[in-house]
């Protein structure tokens, strides 16, 4: 196994609000996960909040390019295809534009219901056209605590490798059981 031992990946999750419920004792939030992810690895995080398309669009182009970072984790509802924000969709193709070619060689990893779920043909040409090093996420409708607990294991197991497929065989065969109860997929480019 060929482990990554200088070279950190830190984090930059873009969330959305979960549900209506504003007040911030109830409020849903992988931002603790996140944390804990990033104390656990001492990488660094960045937490955005994006409710609206715009919102989207100017965080991506912020944090374009940024240096020690590899690892986009988007932290919304999803369909087959599309992350859902307050005011409605984008689709793979828009996200792949507000992109761009900033994200090169990073993974991507889609923490929502069901967006990777779509046919082959546009993950090939969203990892084509972004030139990230690999896709991740769910096929299914998940609970949201299932997916969290994945998320961890996945986030934290990415910062040991440097082989991603490698990496996914591993992980595959030890999280079985809850990858098959999820949906988890990782494509590598």
């Amino acid at each position: 196994m060929r482990l990554a031992k200088q070279k950190k990946k830190s984090i930059i999750c873009l969330e959305s609000l979960w549900d209506q419920d504003l007040e911030s004792h109830r409020r849903l939030s992988m931002g603790p996960i996140m944390e804990l992810v990033s104390k656990l690895n001492e990488v660094k995080l960045i937490l955005l909040s994006c409710n609206t398309k715009e919102e989207l669009r100017y965080n991506l182009v912020k944090i374009k390019r940024r240096s020690g970072y590899g690892i986009l984790y988007f932290a919304f509802h999803g369909s087959p295809g599309e992350i859902q924000l307050d005011e409605g969709s984008i689709d793979l193709e828009t996200l792949a534009g507000f992109m761009g070619r900033g994200f090169a060689n990073w993974v991507v990893h889609f923490g929502t219901c069901s967006t990777i779920d779509t046919d082959r043909e546009r993950i090939a040409n969203f990892l084509d056209s972004t030139r990230i090093s690999m896709i991740a996420g769910y096929k299914k409708d998940v609970i949201w605590t299932d997916s969290a607990a994945l998320d961890l294991l996945f986030l934290t197991w990415l910062q040991r490798y440097k082989n991603m497929r490698a990496l996914w065989k591993k992980f595959k065969k030890t999280y079985s059981g809850l990858i098959s109860n999820t949906g988890f997929n990782v494509i590598p480019r």
